[in-house]
């Protein structure tokens, strides 16, 4: 397999359920799922359910892009993702969110909201540990609010696009996927002339590293068996 067997496009809504299989492949022995998810191993479907739900979410926040990597031989079944948010207010954010809005997707935003309470409701995430869901949901916050979220980060960071996930599936890495999936976004915050700001594993941390993103400081929380990864942030060139 090389690289030039590979097509990148936008994400679709029927893509879900393999974005959310590869993310839950991918992640299933990480340092964080280890801690917030002791019991997957006894309930798979409950975390790979979680997966679903973020991505699902994501997909239908207008402020959101989402691109899939998938071979010409099937291109129907991902084997990569990244899904990215533009925030801020300044023209272009104005823009994105004006052209993915409309009626029907905003009652399918609404839909999916219940749709995933009622999941929640029904059936609980049995493979989480509550404990360790809301130390890390703290740490979260602390993070935010030192990198992103304060006033003074929000004045000089606000503008941007975040990178939520970039997922590459293992028979497929080592390829320039990853770089590829990150190439449409540091497009648009080139032409934008804002920051990409993301939280790196220590894996991701080597890619964005040669991407030219720099660290501005590690995570709050680490974990058994986590030396590396935390807070980056990439610069458009020329500017800024």
């Amino acid at each position: 397999m090389t690289t030039e067997t590979i097509q990148i496009r936008r994400m679709t809504r029927p893509d879900i359920p393999y974005m959310a299989h590869l993310a839950s492949t991918t992640y299933f022995n990480s340092p964080l799922s280890q801690f917030l998810s002791p019991y997957r191993h006894a309930y798979p479907e409950d975390f790979t359910r979680r997966f679903v739900q973020m991505i699902r979410a994501r997909y239908f926040n207008p402020r959101c892009i989402g691109f899939v990597a998938v071979s010409v031989s099937n291109p129907d079944i991902p084997v990569a993702y990244a899904q990215f948010i533009r925030l801020g207010n300044d023209k272009a954010a104005r823009d994105l969110i004006a052209a993915q809005t409309s009626i029907w997707n905003t009652l399918r935003r609404w839909f999916v909201t219940v749709q995933t309470w009622i999941e929640n409701l029904l059936w609980p995430d049995r493979s989480g540990d509550a404990d360790a869901v809301r130390r890390f949901e703290k740490s979260a916050e602390v993070d935010g609010l030192r990198f992103w979220d304060s006033e003074e980060m929000k004045r000089l960071y606000g503008e941007r696009w975040h990178a939520q996930s970039v997922v590459v599936s293992g028979d497929w890495r080592r390829m320039g996927i990853g770089r590829r999936l990150m190439g449409e976004v540091l497009r648009r915050a080139q032409e934008d002339g804002v920051f990409v700001g993301l939280e790196a594993s220590e894996d991701g941390e080597k890619l964005y590293r040669s991407l030219g993103f720099e660290l501005r400081g590690r995570f709050s929380l680490l974990l058994d068996g986590q030396d590396g990864g935390g807070i980056m942030m990439w610069r458009p060139k020329g500017g800024l």
